[in-house]
């Protein structure tokens, strides 16, 4: 406004009664401006108003009035429900029970035949290995009193290495004797069998590899003795196949006959 006064009043002094008049000039001008546009904005309210109250009774002249049910297409096959008014309605609606009789017989036959076949199926084990055979009799003689079926196996052993030594002698005297020149010969490294099946025979080393236990072979008939060389296998092992009724523990048995080990086997 200001801006307005200082435009509208270049022409004038800037002090004294000159200018004060021009700003009561201007505001006059101002009064009869608004004076002069009133009518003119109550013409643009009328209007207003009118097309405000046209625009309701267009609104109210056109909309749809709301539906009384839902537009919802329902399937004719369903039936509609209904509310029951007796209590005998009530009565006859309530779903029939089954006698014990009907349910029984709507339960599932079972086969008897089949269950019973599978509960005598048997269970077959293997107890082992036994180092000596009496070990292992001894065992299948307990197994047999709680009514198994068992089989004695033997399994032959391992090969462990190779042996040099010398065939055995006639005697322990000859064995001694014969100990007696390896030592001369420098071969002290011997042992004079005692007993078992090379009773009196001299053992002249151990090897685990064939190559070795050759060489040695070699050295020994070099100086003329008639050493061997034989492989070194493990004693044989038994095990107990048995086939005994369905309940059978075969872990409690393995520890009854002081069994090494147990396994499942398929029975035959």
């Amino acid at each position: 406004m200001a801006a307005v006064r200082r435009h509208f009043c270049p022409i004038f002094p800037t002090h004294g009664i000159s200018r004060i008049w021009c700003w009561r000039a201007w505001r006059s001008g101002q009064a009869a401006a608004i004076r002069h546009n009133l009518p003119m904005f109550a013409r643009m309210l009328l209007v207003w108003l009118v097309v405000m109250n046209l625009g309701v009774l267009a609104w109210w002249a056109l909309h749809r009035p709301l539906l009384a049910e839902s537009g919802a297409q329902v399937d004719p096959s369903i039936p509609r429900l209904e509310l029951l008014q007796a209590s005998g309605d009530i009565a006859r609606a309530q779903p029939q029970v089954p006698g014990q009789a009907q349910l029984q017989a709507l339960q599932p036959q079972v086969d008897v035949t089949a269950s019973t076949a599978q509960g005598e199926s048997s269970v077959c084990a293997s107890f082992g290995p036994f180092a000596e055979a009496s070990q292992a009799n001894a065992a299948a003689a307990s197994l047999r009193g709680i009514g198994a079926k068992v089989k004695l196996r033997q399994a032959p052993g391992s090969h462990r290495g190779y042996n040099v030594q010398l065939p055995p002698l006639a005697s322990a005297a000859e064995a001694n004797a014969m100990a007696a020149r390896l030592r001369a010969a420098g071969f002290n490294d011997l042992v004079v069998i005692k007993q078992g099946e090379q009773q009196n025979g001299i053992a002249l080393g151990r090897f685990g590899s064939e190559e070795n236990a050759r060489r040695h072979q070699t050295a020994l008939r070099a100086k003329g003795f008639r050493a061997q060389l034989l492989p070194n296998t493990s004693g044989s092992r038994f095990w107990l196949d048995a086939e005994a009724p369905a309940g059978f523990n075969a872990a409690a048995q393995r520890r009854a006959i002081n069994a090494p080990g147990v396994q499942n086997i398929r029975c035959s």
